[in-house]
């Protein structure tokens, strides 16, 4: 069944959430609530309205995808048969309003619709439980995490009457339309993400509490080395609301299943009692002072007092390799090392226990935590870096000292001997880039990998380390052109691994080359190199695409504005960001922007306005706010082509490809035209020298903009000079090198590499 309109029942903070994602993705949506107001029966669903739109809020791509929005009420727009293929229910999390508002869909809603509650506690069965074998077939749960637009994972929840055809329809439509990762769950306590997160959340929170570690500790302990979000068990808590935890734990504690499993801490239950949540009620675990430093709230003093500095000793050997992590803390035989340890121990032993209780595959389980919990691996990634077989012995050892373990470890993991991941495997549930390889050409280490399709499509894959450019890369990029060109392939897919596309140069470099005095050398001919490589990509006789998502910026963002076409996930974030280290942008991006509207038949005001808008987005190290952005950035292309989901760009870029290479792909060719010159420096300095007068800009913010203005005009020269494409990258060069010789611009370069925060001098 296509899925076309949608009714969302509620619109409150996760309704209105809900319906804007709808919305952004081009469905018809309709939104409804109580009427609070005779007077003014909408006023719920208006007030929804002017949050959806609110500019700052950042709920839609685009506020005229608003048109798409209907509102109204449970009173009046739920008498008459309604043509909705879906309704999502987000209403009080309380059983009786639920079966008020089911009860009057029923009447009204067609054969055919789908019907989906977004509870996060209350079981779906007993929401279904009124109503009809009909209307139960067709309920389930759909359980979006906040925010909607950001959060990867939705959970959907079946209940025993559910059949099976319409999970397999929300699936597929939660997946490729509204572009998320999806959790089949079955119909217990907390679903899958929040009860193997409460279980950790608690689990960490009860034997710190018994081993007398601090607030500030706990979160030490609880976050980066482990691959989990840099906060901290506390901290994050504080940062959702203390009260959330606190109402599921105490759930899954009620639950005689699961009672067992969950031992509480008291630190959760006093400050609930005092009223102190977290950061909606100004202090929880944390309370900040006016200097702006943190106090750590202490369990035994009932009180605030002044964190110590946290000096571990096992602290000295972790770091970001996660492998490393996990085996040393394996290998620990302090105390802190051995709270480490239990930590994975008892995280491994749940998870492993809920696999065809909370959910049939294992690999949900990671799912729900990497999606919903932002954990770089999830339990049994994890697992796997220390090792199975090692893993499940050591805990079968020490099952009775894990909390409810009346039971042993589950037969399925006992006698397993493989790991839960094959080579190269992830927990996409879509089809992963590797299972488009048919053959491997060569695999660079530290540089790229070039794959083939069993059809003839390359594949170009960075594997520099965090994706930055490298001068081996960029002969990469040149010597797998090269090979499309010669043999028998039908185009390039140019893609990185996640999340995000590529950060640029690497910025250490640049420093060291500097430090050397080598701008007349080293800087020069790198940057003359990454021209070569984008020209390539450019011009190349056969298709060549980038699948984009995450983060494309400074040579990232010039990469993909070289590729003749682009597929991005909507979540990119996209930008030519040299200014922040008083660059330019050298990889020829400045030089495309201003291509491209030369090549357009436009008259001079309009050329002035097009450059002056890029000049304007360069200046000012502007980054998109998601891929519609980019295309009014001009980062993008209006027929590039965005997709939802980030798991699927580069099947959409392998689709792209063979499309083209069917039906005659036409490469690009260079052109000549007359550029604005020395008329355009001149309205460009005026203004950019307005900004510095007016505190919006620094000296060197308009030395640094004058030099992008030289190259968007095409030289110190007079209008209407007849130039080409290799003219502008000249000046690129000359002005790139220019702004490395400057004081100012290393200041911000070790600025930035010291802190990680801009440098505005």
């Amino acid at each position: 069944m296509s899925i076309n309109k949608v009714t969302v029942l509620g619109a409150g903070a996760m309704g209105s959430q809900i319906a804007a994602h709808l919305i952004n993705v081009g469905l018809k949506v309709q939104l409804l609530d109580i009427v609070v107001d005779e007077d003014n029966p909408n006023k719920l669903a208006k007030d929804a309205l002017g949050r959806i739109t609110h500019r700052k809020k950042g709920l839609l791509y685009d506020n005229n995808l608003a048109v798409n929005l209907t509102i109204g009420n449970f009173k009046d727009d739920l008498k008459e048969a309604n043509d909705s293929d879906l309704y999502i229910e987000a209403v009080s999390e309380e059983l009786d309003i639920k079966h008020d508002i089911w009860g009057k869909v029923a009447k009204v809603a067609k054969d055919s619709a789908i019907l989906a509650t977004n509870t996060s506690g209350i079981p779906i069965a007993d929401i279904a439980e009124p109503f009809d074998q009909d209307f139960q077939k067709r309920f389930l749960g759909l359980h979006f995490f906040n925010p909607v637009r950001v959060m990867k994972l939705v959970e959907i929840i079946k209940h025993k009457g559910t059949d099976e055809k319409y999970v397999q329809e929300l699936s597929d439509f939660t997946t490729y339309t509204l572009g998320k990762g999806v959790v089949i769950c079955h119909d217990v306590s907390g679903f899958v993400g929040n009860r193997i997160g409460t279980f950790t959340g608690m689990d960490i929170a009860y034997r710190a509490e018994q081993e007398g570690l601090a607030v500030n500790e706990v979160d030490t302990l609880s976050g980066e080395i482990l691959g989990r979000p840099r906060m901290g068990t506390n901290r994050l808590s504080d940062f959702v609301g203390i009260d959330i935890g606190y109402h599921v734990s105490h759930g899954l504690k009620d639950d005689p299943e699961e009672a067992e499993y969950f031992k509480l801490p008291q630190t959760p239950e006093y400050l609930v009692d005092q009223g102190w949540l977290g950061d909606k009620s100004g202090q929880g675990f944390y309370k900040k002072q006016e200097d702006g430093s943190k106090l750590i709230f202490d369990l035994e003093k009932k009180d605030y007092v002044q964190p110590k500095d946290v000096n571990f000793e096992i602290l000295n050997d972790l770091g970001k390799d996660l492998k490393h992590n996990f085996n040393t803390i394996f290998e620990a035989k302090d105390e802190i090392g051995l709270f480490l340890w239990k930590t994975l121990r008892n995280l491994f032993f749940y998870s492993a226990i809920n696999v065809g209780k909370a959910t049939d595959e294992y690999k949900n389980i990671d799912r729900a935590m990497v999606w919903g919990y932002n954990w770089k691996v999830g339990p049994f990634q994890a697992w796997d870096l220390i090792g199975v077989e090692r893993v499940a012995k050591r805990i079968e050892d020490e099952i009775d000292g894990i909390p409810g373990s009346d039971t042993e470890l589950p037969e399925w993991v006992k006698g397993r001997t493989e790991p839960f991941y094959k080579e190269g495997e992830g927990i996409s549930n879509v089809a992963e880039v590797q299972s488009f390889v048919a053959k491997t050409l060569w695999e660079k280490e530290g540089s790229s990998r070039l794959d083939v399709t069993e059809d003839g499509v390359l594949l170009l894959q960075m594997l520099t380390p965090n994706n930055t450019l490298s001068s081996d890369f960029q002969k990469d990029i040149i010597e797998a052109v090269d090979v499309l060109e010669e043999e028998d392939y039908k185009g390039l897919v140019l893609h990185t691994p996640g999340p995000h596309f590529s950060y640029g140069a690497n910025l250490n470099l640049m420093k060291e080359a500097i430090d050397n005095k080598a701008q007349d050398t080293e800087v020069r001919q790198g940057t003359e190199e990454l021209h070569q490589a984008v020209s390539r990509l450019k011009y190349a006789a056969k298709p060549v695409v980038a699948a984009v998502s995450g983060r494309a910026l400074g040579g990232g963002a010039e990469l993909l504005l070289h590729t003749p076409f682009v597929v991005a996930a909507a979540e990119s974030y996209i930008g030519l960001v040299e200014v922040g280290v008083g660059l330019i942008p050298g990889g020829a991006g400045t030089v495309e922007l201003a291509d491209r509207i030369y090549r357009q038949n436009l008259t001079k005001p309009e050329k002035i306005a097009r450059l002056s808008a890029t000049l304007t987005t360069i200046a000012t190290g502007s980054l998109s706010k998601n891929a519609y952005d980019a295309v009014q950035k001009g980062f993008l292309r209006e027929t590039d082509q965005i997709v939802q989901n980030e798991d699927l760009v580069v099947a959409a870029a392998i689709d792209k490809v063979r499309s083209e290479s069917k039906y005659n792909y036409i490469p690009q060719f260079k052109a000549n035209y007359s550029v604005l010159g020395r008329d355009f420096i001149a309205l460009a300095q005026s203004s950019l020298e307005a900004m510095r007068d007016g505190n919006n800009a620094s000296d060197h913010d308009v030395l640094v903009g004058t030099k992008i203005a030289e190259v968007l005009a095409g030289g110190n020269i007079p209008g209407q000079t007849v130039v080409n494409e290799d003219q502008l990258l000249k000046i690129e060069v000359d002005n790139f090198v220019a702004v490395s010789k400057e004081e100012k611009t290393y200041d911000r370069i070790k600025h930035m590499l010291e802190t990680n925060k801009p440098l505005r001098n």
